[in-house]
């Protein structure tokens, strides 16, 4: 393996976000990587077994890029699990690497959770005790990343419901022990059934009876308001959030792995602690831009709807937006005319599948 490789780490990477990300990473990549896809202790099936399956243009980009895949079990509520896998990369890569071997780490927690307990403590704390035992073998260069995925919309003022609980996330009332409050109060609540009361959740515009919340929301806007602490405590390294990418790429196969994979592997021009939505640094309290950065943020990435066809692009190879030409006089529909709907892609290579957690 060259020294120029660059050792990443996945996490939760054999379904949902993680694995988007790690089939936009390999698509994008300029440059080997090796890949380490961590999946929870004691899920299901062989993990050695895995493969990309049907997902032949990922399987193809693994192998044109010259990258690896390792495979890890990995509980992150568990210091002894995190530690292995430190030791595994260390030993592994310490002759070609050195002591600091790892660059990139995109921490990628599951959605699916029992309850706001478990949310919090696999997120929030399991991702803090993640970044606490893995940084230390980051090579500090200064280029090494931390990508933790949030969650889409926002900043906190776009989930809680009341102003003063929202203000008590706002980066000017951040400390470490404040926030790990704010998350233990949270599951509190939860389990005595005060979400709505205490304006952890807002109500549906849809549906007005029905909370807009899951319990991965609120811990995954903790994280993200962790990350920008974590920024400030070490700035020897780019780490970054991720809220979302895109709503025109929504139905895309790696829509939510393409501002992971800008964060991991792009040009961030230095920029560290902060939120970013459709690759662009946006405020935490506004979810305005702050860096004008273009929602196509890595050269020659692919995007695949997943059972429909190709979707043109409005992005150049360079990122930048193109102008979009007016329709002419001649192009305008006639009251007879009827739109024509779009072919069905044949083969079973246009559709990409995301694998279940459990492998075969």
């Amino acid at each position: 393996m060259s020294s120029r490789t660059k050792i990443a780490v996945v996490t939760d990477a054999f379904k949902g976000a993680g694995y988007r990300v790690v089939c936009s990473m390999l698509q994008s990549t300029r440059h080997p990587l090796t890949i380490y896809m961590t999946r929870r202790s004691g899920s299901s099936g062989e993990i050695s077994n895995f493969n990309f399956g049907q997902d032949k243009e990922t399987a193809k980009a693994l192998e044109s890029s010259g990258s690896e895949i390792k495979f890890a079990e990995l509980d992150v509520e568990s210091s002894g699990s995190i530690k292995a896998l430190r030791d595994q990369i260390q030993d592994t890569h310490r002759p070609s690497h050195g002591a600091r071997p790892l660059s990139i780490l995109v921490n990628a927690p599951l959605q699916e959770f029992a309850d706001a307990k478990e949310a919090v403590s696999r997120t929030y704390f399991g991702s803090k005790n993640l970044l606490r035992l893995l940084l230390p073998i980051m090579d500090q260069a200064g280029d090494s990343r931390v990508v933790n995925v949030s969650v889409g919309g926002g900043g906190a003022r776009h989930w809680i419901s009341k102003e003063e609980l929202a203000d008590k996330f706002s980066r000017i009332n951040l400390e470490e022990k404040h926030l790990d409050n704010l998350m233990r109060k949270y599951w509190g609540d939860s389990a005595a059934g005060k979400l709505l009361e205490e304006g952890w959740m807002r109500l549906r515009t849809r549906s007005p009876n029905t909370p807009d919340n899951t319990p991965y929301i609120i811990p995954r806007v903790g994280l993200a308001a962790y990350t920008f602490i974590l920024a400030e405590q070490k700035p020897k390294f780019l780490i970054n959030a991720s809220g979302g990418d895109d709503w025109n790429y929504a139905d895309y196969a790696y829509s939510g792995g393409i501002t992971p994979t800008f964060l991991a592997l792009g040009d961030l021009e230095g920029v560290t602690g902060q939120l970013w939505i459709e690759g662009k640094a946006v405020d935490w309290e506004t979810a305005r831009p702050l860096v004008t950065k273009p929602s196509h943020p890595t050269e020659g990435s692919k995007r695949r709807k997943t059972g429909g066809p190709r979707k043109t692009s409005r992005y150049t190879k360079t990122g930048s937006p193109t102008k979009s030409s007016k329709p002419t006089e001649s192009s305008k529909p006639t009251k007879s005319s009827k739109p024509t709907k779009p072919s069905k892609p044949t083969g079973s290579s246009s559709i990409v599948k995301e694998p279940s957690d459990e492998t075969k």
